[in-house]
């Protein structure tokens, strides 16, 4: 998921006169384009032991900690909320507990979770996805042993692997990325591409330094150039920009998550604004906010990084509407 980075015309955000109160932390004329860091920077926490880092499209574990919900898991690993059924068992079910030690198989990027509802068979759920019964049997974390007309049990859910035409998250685009941040600024090129910081941010109503309430009005967390946009196969922002720019909170919440995370995402920031709404701030060279603390739209979680799963420079954006990965691109301030 992280590994993959595409370069995304987004003519939408180019930047405007703006006056010194809402100057971007890094002005399009003030940046400068080193070349990409190594993909993993070492940090004190993979020096005392921390796993070694996969692709997205590798095997990975995660080890349920006291605590955990299905929620926690996503944040952790990356997944949709619905698709963490698919990294527990095939007759997981919502209501049931977690585990403490339990080992769980995160699934590839480029897989699918499916549910299976009354009435359904292995040939018709094989066909909508344009896979054969076949490739779904073989995926052994399933489970089957069915004929492609029985019926399957509605409730479970199955792991459907990727056809020739899903995009993996494992790609060779990292050297686009590497091209991207060595390029200057004011190449014509790269005009549509630049984003954040250049829009005015509403004001905030007034509330208590202590409000832990969002307002829904996402703020572009850095200034940078979208290196990957949102897809299926990458349900988040890439914001290319120079190491050590600031990444600031894109709406009021609180941290939940503030610390190294070993699935990938390096050095990373989570805030639940607690109005059904998370937001995700990875790769990070640096963290500024501790878990608890209460942070106000604009305030600086950070900075760029590449640590974890990392092409360069860049910071992996997500936003969760009721824990499910959404596309931040309609929700953030225009």
């Amino acid at each position: 998921m992280y590994a993959s980075v595409c370069i995304c015309v987004y003519l939408g955000f180019m930047p405007a006169a703006i006056s010194a109160q809402e100057a971007p932390t890094v002005a399009p004329n003030a940046v400068t384009t080193p070349a990409p860091t190594p993909t993993l920077n070492p940090t004190q926490n993979q020096m005392d032991g921390a796993t070694t880092l996969h692709g997205f499209d590798e095997p990975r574990t995660y080890v349920v900690k006291a605590g955990d919900t299905l929620l926690t898991v996503a944040l952790e690993t990356g997944l949709d909320l619905a698709d963490v059924y698919c990294a527990v068992a095939p007759a997981f079910q919502r209501e049931q507990p977690l585990v403490i030690g339990d080992v769980l198989s995160i699934p590839p990027a480029s897989t699918r979770c499916h549910q299976v509802v009354e009435g359904e068979t292995l040939a018709l759920i094989a066909a909508h996805y344009g896979v054969t019964p076949d490739a779904i049997v073989h995926v052994v974390w399933n489970q089957l042993a069915f004929t492609d007309t029985q019926m399957l049990t509605p409730g479970i859910h199955l792991r459907i692997p990727a056809t020739d035409g899903i995009p993996s998250a494992n790609g060779e685009a990292g050297a686009d990325l590497a091209w991207m941040l060595q390029q200057p600024v004011q190449a014509m090129a790269f005009v549509g591409y630049a984003v954040g910081g250049a829009q005015p941010a509403p004001a905030e109503a007034p509330v208590p330094e202590n409000w832990p309430f969002g307002s829904g009005n996402f703020r572009w967390p850095t200034y940078g150039w979208l290196s990957q946009d949102y897809s299926s196969a990458h349900r988040a922002l890439d914001i290319a920009a120079p190491l050590g720019t600031l990444v600031t909170a894109a709406d009021r919440g609180v941290v939940i998550r503030a610390g190294w995370n070993d699935q990938g995402y390096g050095n990373f920031v989570v805030i639940d604004h607690n109005i059904d709404y998370v937001t995700l701030y990875a790769h990070l060279s640096e963290i500024f906010v501790a878990e608890g603390q209460v942070v106000a739209p604009g305030q600086p979680l950070g900075r760029i990084g590449s640590t974890g799963n990392s092409t360069g420079p860049h910071l992996h954006f997500e936003i969760r509407d009721f824990g499910r990965l959404t596309d931040p691109i309609p929700l953030l301030v225009r």
